[in-house]
């Protein structure tokens, strides 16, 4: 299991909702009585105080990934995702990170990267593809079928070079590493939009106590300055 949080906190519920999930994972894995057989990749300080704290068997811990990461920086990870699996160490990889869907939206998703669904593989490069702008016209929602007088070459005779299985392998493993690079952006961009909201609500809520405890000073000064005059009047009154 790969846990993506961030290296630092203020960020509203971003960790939290996280690591709710991975909770949640935890405990029904636990009950199907495989939690001796799980092994976890901690990315993110947050990530690694968890599995620490919770006494997983943490194989890796990796961190640093913040603000602008490129894609030759998350190599190591994926390499290990993918030479792990390949060795046996582990017979499936669950991620668990958070999905970018706009500033003021982002889901906590848990999806399988290994082994490869080739049922599901339109989705995971969907989940790559932009949902707007930039490169979104790449994206495949749906297959249109043929209209009528239309012909189309359902089993095209394709000639692979190299052989269909070196370049499969070689296709999905780059998939794997842009899946995986991707993961980390999403978690990125999330983490920022997360902290982003929680920074401005921080500061609306200071500024609307600061506003509060203005006008109860004021009250109190003006009470103060009733209160002397007060004072002083009735000592005039009393020596005339």
């Amino acid at each position: 299991m790969v846990i993506v949080t961030s290296d630092r906190g203020l960020a509203g519920s971003f960790n939290s909702q996280v690591l709710r999930l991975a909770d949640s994972f935890l405990k029904s894995y636990k009950e199907a009585g495989g939690e001796n057989s799980l092994k976890v990749i901690s990315v993110g300080k947050k990530a690694i105080s968890y599995a620490e704290k919770k006494k997983l068997n943490l194989t890796d811990r990796f961190s640093g990934f913040g603000d602008f990461i490129e894609s030759a920086k998350t190599i190591q990870l994926s390499d290990r995702i993918i030479s792990g699996f390949l060795n046996k160490d582990w017979d499936r990889v669950m991620t668990i990170s958070t999905h970018f869907r706009s500033t003021l939206k982002q889901e906590v998703l848990m999806r399988q990267v290994l082994p490869v669904d080739l049922d599901k593989i339109q989705n995971t490069i969907n989940e790559i593809i932009p949902e707007h702008g930039r490169f979104s016209e790449l994206r495949i929602t749906n297959y249109l079928p043929a209209q009528a007088g239309e012909s189309r070459i359902t089993n095209p005779d394709y000639i692979f070079e190299p052989s269909p299985k070196e370049l499969i392998g070689g296709l999905v493993e780059h998939l794997m590493k842009m899946q995986i690079y991707d993961l980390i952006l999403e978690a990125n961009a999330s983490e920022h939009s997360a902290r982003m909201v929680a920074m401005k609500t921080a500061s609306d809520n200071a500024k609307e106590l600061s506003g509060k405890l203005n006008l109860e000073y004021n009250k109190a000064r003006q009470a103060g300055i009733t209160k002397e005059l007060i004072e002083i009047t009735s000592a005039v009154n009393t020596l005339s």
